[in-house]
């Protein structure tokens, strides 16, 4: 009888902390991997690469999209019949895709940031050169992907890449954008 009424006061705690957690409680994202990790490190290398004359040296911790209203306007020609590889039809959908996934945001582990040579930067401070990413779309095949690629807060573009083997590679960089500055 004891151990069924100690059971029962077990139950019942456990239940009243339950019940009594806060609704806004945060549980933090799920992290980055398999194929979507792959393309992000190939952006980052892409991107250590292209900028050793003034290197980032922070990858935001997080998937970020904050730049989609910025798109809009890079997309906005009428007469493009071509973006990223992607027709006029699809690159709505792609763009719809990335708003879509990127409401649920992904982590990136520090340990993959720091073996790509990066701090990991949990706030993005614009006096730190970091760069950030949205979440990946794939194609059907899973051999191509397009994600957002955010640079210190005053630039970006849609970044087109392909896979080749087990290796992901940039094949295009399209509708760059320019961020306003911040007040």
């Amino acid at each position: 009888m004891k151990s069924l009424t100690s059971k029962l006061s077990s139950f019942l705690l456990i239940s009243t902390l339950v019940a009594s957690a806060p609704a806004f409680a945060v549980w933090p994202p799920p992290t980055a991997g398999g194929e979507e990790l792959a393309v992000w490190q190939a952006v980052a290398g892409t991107i250590s690469r292209e900028n050793t004359d003034k290197p980032y040296k922070q990858w935001y911790s997080q998937s970020d999209f904050a730049a989609s209203s910025f798109i809009s306007s890079a997309l906005s020609d009428p007469e493009k019949e071509e973006f990223c590889g992607l027709s006029a039809n699809d690159v709505k959908s792609m763009i719809s895709r990335l708003k879509s996934l990127s409401v649920e945001p992904i982590q990136l582990d520090s340990d993959v940031a720091k073996s790509a040579g990066f701090k990991i930067a949990h706030k993005k401070n614009p006096r730190m050169r970091y760069f950030a990413m949205s979440r990946v779309v794939f194609d059907p095949s899973g051999n191509k992907a397009w994600l957002s690629v955010e640079l210190n807060g005053e630039r970006g573009s849609i970044v087109r890449m392909e896979k080749s083997g087990s290796e992901w590679n940039r094949t295009s960089r399209c509708g760059g954008w320019y961020m306003p500055e911040q007040p």
